[in-house]
Order: C-alpha cells, then structure tokens, then sequence
C-alpha cells in the first residue's frame, strides 16, 4: 500500500542539498464538476444468530421443576369419599427435551407409588377398620408412566414474553390394581398426575407473563444510542425495528437470531446523542448476515488529529537522506477541494502543501485527485531540482492516478479488523464472525467536514457457552 503524501515528503527531500530563499512552485488546476450532496443510502440489515448451550440452561431449568409431585398432605391420606382414602408419591426422571420453531416440548419417564383403603361407611362416617392395598411400597417396584407437556413460546410486539403451555401426555406403563379390595387405581392416579403436571403448566404461563425482555434491551439500547469505535469516531445505530427469529435445539444448542433495521451514522461528533426508544418488536424466520450502509462525517480537526497519531516523528530513509515528518494538517478549502500540509525536518526542512479534489473510482476502489496542485516552502530547496522533481516524479505519480489503493488498504487491515469480530465479550459469550465485503461508495469534502460511505457484508455469530454470572 502506498501512501503518497508521504512519499511526497521523501522525494522532496533527495533533492535539498544546498540554501536559497524560499520558493513556491504549483502545478495547473483541472476543473471538476461534483455534486454538492451524497445519494441518500438504503437502510441496513443487522441479523445475528444466537447460540445457547443446552446442557447449563437445561440443568438451570430442572432445578426449577418439582422432581415429585405428590398428593395433597402426603403422606397422611387424601379422603376423597366416606369409604375410600389414598396417598401417592410421583418422582420425575431427568428431561428430554425438543424444540422446533419455538415449541418447546418436554418429556420424562416417571415412576410412582401408590396406597389406598376402604371402609364400611354410616351416617357418611367409616365405621370398620380400613382395608388397605398399595402399589410401589415396601419392596414392590414403582410403577411407571409416561409425562409430556408443551410450551408454544413468543415475544410480543411490546418485548412481553407469552408462554401457552399444556399437557400431551400421561400413559401408565405399568397399572396399579390393589388386589386386596380388586380396585385398580390406575386411572385415579393418571388423573391426579395430570392435574399436578396441569397446575405447574399454569403457573409456568403466569410467570412467563410477568417477564418483559424491554428492560434489558434498553441497557443495551444505550449503545444504539452514541458508541465509540476505537479511534475511528462515534457510531449511533439510529434503529428503526428489531426481529426475533425462531426458537430451536438441535444438536444440545439452542439457536435464535436476532435482528434490527437501522440507518446508522459514524462521525466525529462525540457529543451526547438524544434518547433512543425501543422501535416496535417482529417475528419472523431465522436471518443471519449483516448488510451495513454506513455514512461517515469527519471534521477536519478529527482528521487531523488522527493523521498526527500515525505520522508525527515517524523517519524514512531515502537515498542516505532522513527525512521526519513533524506534523501533518487537514482542511477543506471551498468547491470540494482539501488541503493538506506536511511539515518536515531530518537532512532538510520545509513544508508541503497539497491542494486537490479528492474522487473515489467505487469500481476500482482507488482514491485519486486529478486536479492536484502543490507547493514546497523551504529555505534549502534547489530550484532546479524541485522543478525536476514536481514536473516530473511527482506529476507522473499522482495527478490522474491512484492517490491510495483501498483495496489494498482494506487487505492489509483486513485480519485486524476480523479479530474485533472474534473475540470474547463477557463470562462465557464470545463472537465469531468474517468480513466478506467492505468499500468505500462515496466520498465528498466539505468545507468543514468529510463525508464518506461506506458499504460492509459481514457474519457474525453470539455463542454462550453457560449462564451469565
């Protein structure tokens, strides 16, 4: 990559070699005709698909599900009828569980016990000894029986959760007939199992219904509203809506995506942006990719500033000679034009102005300025020399032609910019992702400002590896 205002520096400074006064030389101006705004942009597409695994959420999740349900006052007995009273105790195995396009199934083989008893009844009070009969006591096996029950999960437009959940299934593998009276419970049982899978069902649903997921996308909506991009400016997404994806588990992974519309902006401008609300909520398909349109504008104080970062007292050798480039200034000048001054010291010392338009070739993704002119202040320059040197060297390698290769540029940058996308960014959450596509679309200089666009295609991926902390 060849950056030519530097390269301007060195040229120059192979040719001072002895004292004379100062001197101005410039090259003839070409006119050029450009507009005086860049076309409006399309909005962008920012989708991320998240991963969850399974097995920490799933473990979190069971500890919250009762591992028995038994009957009301176990283990003394439920009375349902003068001459018949019960106990039961039903123990749950560990959960299996489903998900497809956030229906989330839940199925477990369970085992269960059982007692009862009869008596003879007067008056509607028992008046002989209770004649009892069990199932899964003493050293009887447990019975067994299949349990699921659904959830058919959904955020509404307003960030609420709503969870419809229900039971699929209890089948009794093994039935409980109490051979001392010949009753067979089985049934009884069932229903009581259900009725207790049923209320949990319930109370799942009205503890989804209190939760609203706003509260915590409005902490992140801080960022939306003003974050700062390394050395590069401030970036405020501006967002225009935000989607949820479908709820799946394949493979012990939960996976979603999340996605916002926006029409972001990158500048110069640190000063706080206004509040940003939460734009309205949609559900849809699973999306991934990120399209951005990203307009930039720079004051040239900012510019200036972060050319001073990277180029001031930096030394190149040409030709035995050194040459330190003290200081580097940036403006606009009126019709498009910038100006851009380089003051250096080391075998000689001066200062050069270059002063042109500069125009993007998007196709090429070459920045050029066709109508440069310059100018070099020095108490040291050989006249002839410089003449030599700005007629010849210089005019041949800038005016007309690629004053910086982005492409290169970009290829250059390109793995240090894919390691902000892979990277960790809390207890057990890291990012995966791959620029496929950057460029710059538009250029145009302002008197006080630079305005850029910028076009990107990237992927990008959330994985969570456990709960957060």
């Amino acid at each position: 990559m060849r950056y030519y205002p530097i390269l301007l520096v060195v040229l120059v400074a192979a040719g001072l070699g002895s004292c004379s006064p100062a001197k101005q030389l410039s090259a003839p101006a070409v006119t050029l005709s450009l507009p005086d705004t860049l076309p409006a942009l399309p909005q962008s597409e920012i989708d991320i698909p998240i991963k969850i695994a399974g097995k920490p959420l799933l473990a979190a999740a069971d500890s919250l599900f009762p591992k028995e349900f038994v009957s009301q006052g176990f283990p003394a007995y439920l009375q349902p009828s003068c001459d018949f009273r019960y106990r039961f105790r039903f123990v749950r195995s560990p959960f299996t569980v489903r998900c497809v396009n956030n229906h989330i199934s839940v199925s477990m083989e369970c085992h269960y016990q059982v007692s009862g008893g009869r008596s003879l009844c007067a008056a509607g009070k028992p008046v002989s000894p209770w004649i009892s009969g069990y199932c899964g006591f003493d050293k009887e096996p447990m019975r067994t029986v299949d349990l699921s029950f659904g959830t058919q999960f959904s955020v509404s437009s307003d960030y609420r959760v709503r969870t419809a959940s229900s039971v699929d299934q209890v089948k009794a593998l093994d039935k409980c007939v109490m051979s001392i009276f010949s009753m067979d419970m089985t049934q009884q049982i069932m229903d009581s199992i259900h009725s207790s899978i049923n209320a949990f069902c319930k109370a799942l649903d009205a503890g989804a219904a209190g939760m609203n997921v706003s509260g915590y996308l409005r902490q992140t909506a801080k960022t939306w509203q003003k974050t700062p991009i390394g050395p590069y400016g401030w970036l405020v997404i501006n967002p225009l809506n935000v989607r949820v994806g479908m709820l799946n588990y394949i493979r012990d992974t939960f996976s979603l995506s999340l996605g916002i519309s926006c029409r972001p902006e990158l500048s110069s401008d640190k000063s706080p942006a206004g509040q940003v609300s939460l734009p309205p909520l949609n559900n849809g398909a699973n999306r991934s990719g990120i399209t951005l349109y990203l307009p930039a504008n720079y004051e040239y104080t900012f510019l200036t500033k972060l050319l001073n970062d990277s180029l001031r007292d930096k030394s190149f050798e040409y030709k035995g000679r050194q040459v330190i480039i003290k200081e580097v200034g940036i403006k606009g000048i009126g019709h498009h034009q910038l100006e851009l001054r380089i003051d250096f010291a080391g075998s000689h010392e001066g200062r050069i102005y270059l002063r042109g338009t500069p125009v993007v070739d998007t196709a090429r993704q070459a920045l050029s300025v066709p109508d440069i002119s310059y100018s070099i202040e020095s108490k040291e320059v050989l006249i002839k020399m410089a003449r030599a040197v700005l007629r010849g060297k210089i005019r041949r390698t800038v005016q007309g032609n690629s004053f910086l290769d982005l492409a290169a540029l970009l290829k250059t940058n390109l793995p240090s910019i894919d390691a902000q996308l892979n990277r960790a960014i809390g207890p057990h959450l890291y990012t995966t992702g791959q620029i496929r596509q950057m460029k710059l679309i538009g250029l145009l200089a302002g008197e006080n400002s630079l305005q850029a666009q910028l076009f990107v295609q990237a992927d990008l991926t959330v994985t969570s590896t456990g709960l957060p902390k």
